[in-house]
């Protein structure tokens, strides 16, 4: 028997949190026998994912300013719409040759909403897909609060068109995805909390 196939799309604007939640999930996922791909769209960062772990470098893209309304390249120039075009296209031509048997998504839709260019197509991908991979939401037990009103409804209607299942990395006797995102009850049988994700102790 093959592996199992995951697919594993990360994004990171500013910080380094998401990619490395990210690289000690798939770091994981390769212990215990997965064949990973992690796709990487943010600047190289030293040690993430580790070897062992195929990786798909994107087209480096960040956070031209600190609402994260914008999108730049590596040198700090706005993101073009040829510059976007082409980066959704390596992104779907890495998921065609992956042929995945899981689709992991880090934060999306409950974030990463400027990332809509490609991983709208990149769902549509997946739904079109002989076999359909299944698909998951990766994101953490606190999520940042949306200000903006239907965002919540937006998500919902996405998870609930597209996602089999929402992995959230917490412990809900601590903290639950309720406490920040208050749709949660709409989404409830899609939810697995897997436990916070930590390094190995020091």
């Amino acid at each position: 028997m093959t592996a199992p196939r995951i697919f594993f799309y990360v994004q990171h604007l500013l910080g380094i949190g998401h990619i490395a939640r990210a690289s000690r999930i798939a770091n994981a996922l390769v212990k215990d026998g997965f064949d990973v791909t992690v796709v990487t769209g943010g600047l190289p960062v030293p040690g993430f994912p580790s070897e062992g772990v195929k990786t798909v470098a994107l087209p480096a893209v960040v956070a031209s300013n600190a609402g994260f309304s914008g999108l730049a390249d590596a040198d700090g120039r706005p993101a073009g719409e040829d510059f976007l075009h082409a980066r959704c296209q390596l992104l779907l031509d890495a998921f065609h040759t992956a042929r995945p048997d899981v689709v992991i998504i880090e934060a999306f839709p409950f974030g990463r909403r400027q990332m809509r260019f490609e991983l709208l197509p990149l769902l549509e991908a997946i739904d079109k897909a002989e076999p359909r991979p299944k698909l998951l939401s990766s994101v953490r037990d606190i999520l940042q609060e949306n200000r903006k009103a239907g965002r919540d409804a937006e998500t919902v209607t996405l998870v609930k068109d597209h996602f089999d299942a929402v992995l959230v990395h917490g412990d809900p006797g601590f903290v639950k995805l309720e406490d920040t995102f208050p749709l949660t009850s709409e989404i409830a049988d899609r939810l697995l909390y897997t436990g916070l994700v930590a390094p190995p102790s020091a």
